[in-house]
């Protein structure tokens, strides 16, 4: 079952492979321009609001289907080439994003060069337009 997507990274849950996200935190802001007035508060000015921000957590294990350090390389390669990915979760698509920082932290190294059997990222994205 395709639970979500990021660009071509498919987030999914099957007899086969479990690749899904651990949890997902989004936040938007708004710009304001902060004007001086002598003897009295300052007054602040709505300009527009912001991008939003998106943090993902993946855990990607060898045992569920997963090879954790080629998914993991194939999100950095896209962020060091500043791809600009359409993000998708159970259905509902949130628009384009860009990939701003990801977070690995291995766990159990394999032996024979293959990385480890788990792999956590944490993921950054910024909006798009």
């Amino acid at each position: 079952m395709r639970v979500g997507s990021l660009g071509d990274v498919i987030f999914e849950v099957s007899s086969h492979r479990v690749s899904t996200l651990g949890g997902m935190n989004m936040s938007r802001d708004a710009r304001y321009e902060d004007h001086e007035v002598q003897g009295a508060f300052p007054r602040s000015e709505f300009l527009a609001p912001g991008l939003g921000s998106c943090s993902l957590s993946m855990v990607l294990r060898r045992d569920l289907g997963c090879d954790p350090a080629a998914e993991a390389e194939q999100l950095e390669e896209k962020l060091i080439r500043g791809e600009v990915l359409r993000l998708i979760i159970v259905g509902k698509n949130l628009g384009k994003w860009t990939l701003r920082k990801i977070d690995q932290s291995w766990r159990h190294m394999l032996p024979g060069g293959t990385g480890p059997a788990i792999l956590t990222l944490n993921v950054e994205l910024k909006e798009y337009f």
